[in-house]
């Protein structure tokens, strides 16, 4: 009896984290400072351990699918989501220094930054970002169907 009680109330800790992240995660969006890809991906984490209905909505939904997306199937970060989040981890140590805190802090902050900095750069980039290289994409003079760029790297496959 004590363990199904302790099973069911660990789900309830993980859908309230779910919850939680979720909801810093969209108020990122339209706060600056506020990083929204960690929260999202906090989010569905915690959601598949607690709720897999929840889980599946996440993964599912139309606005904040392709980050989750990229980071379950391919480890990888979005392109924009990578330069946002360094930009904001230097613009985080600047104020830090800026605003006199400790200096064995702002050193071990410092380490922490750029290890974090390191691992959010070296991830690759989600698949769909290199779908169609622009080496690839050929004029075709004259087209009047659809415009003059065409994304076929071979003259052929397209027939009018």
């Amino acid at each position: 009896m004590l363990k199904h009680w302790w099973i069911h109330s660990a789900r309830a800790v993980y859908v309230a984290v779910a919850v939680m992240a979720l909801v810093v995660g969209l108020i990122g969006i339209v706060v600056p400072l506020l990083p929204t890809t960690p929260f999202l991906l906090l989010s569905a984490g915690a959601a598949a351990k607690g709720s897999p209905r929840f889980h599946s909505w996440l993964i599912r939904h139309p606005w904040i699918n392709e980050p989750l997306i990229a980071w379950r199937d391919e480890g990888a970060i979005p392109t924009r989501a990578k330069r946002i989040a360094l930009t904001m981890l230097s613009i985080s140590w600047l104020a830090l220094a800026l605003g006199g805190i400790p200096h064995l802090l702002l050193l071990g902050l410092s380490g922490l930054f750029f290890a974090l900095g390191l691992f959010i750069a070296r991830r690759p980039a989600p698949a769909y970002e290199a779908e169609v290289p622009p080496e690839t994409i050929k004029r075709y003079e004259g087209c009047v169907n659809y415009s003059d760029l065409r994304a076929y790297s071979d003259p052929e496959v397209f027939h009018e």
